[in-house]
């Protein structure tokens, strides 16, 4: 597949159908590619076990921009700033009995 460039990839095949269908309701043909014998032999990490989504050069951009989160600052990395319950983690005074 010299001809085509990875825009998308995975260890979860639904997940790269749905990338896939998505970018083909584009207008963008992908193609969705996983390496011979490794869902057989139920490998699902390391690069046997890589599930690639592949498009042509000429949509390899627009297709990037497709899949870029819409809002990318929606959701937190990480627990550090949630309060939850309304508790702060410096007041343990507020800790329910």
């Amino acid at each position: 597949m010299s001809e085509w460039m990875v825009v998308f990839e995975t260890s979860y095949e639904p997940e790269a159908h749905v990338v896939a269908g998505r970018l083909n309701v584009e207008g963008i043909r992908a193609v969705v590619h996983r390496q011979p014998g490794a869902a057989a032999l139920g490998i699902t990490i390391g690069m046997l076990g890589a599930i690639t989504v592949f498009v042509r050069p000429d949509d390899y951009d627009r297709a990037l921009a497709l899949l870029e989160p819409e809002y990318p600052n929606e959701l937190p990395n990480s627990t550090d700033d949630v309060t939850y319950l309304g508790i702060e983690d410096d007041d343990p005074d507020q800790l329910p009995d």
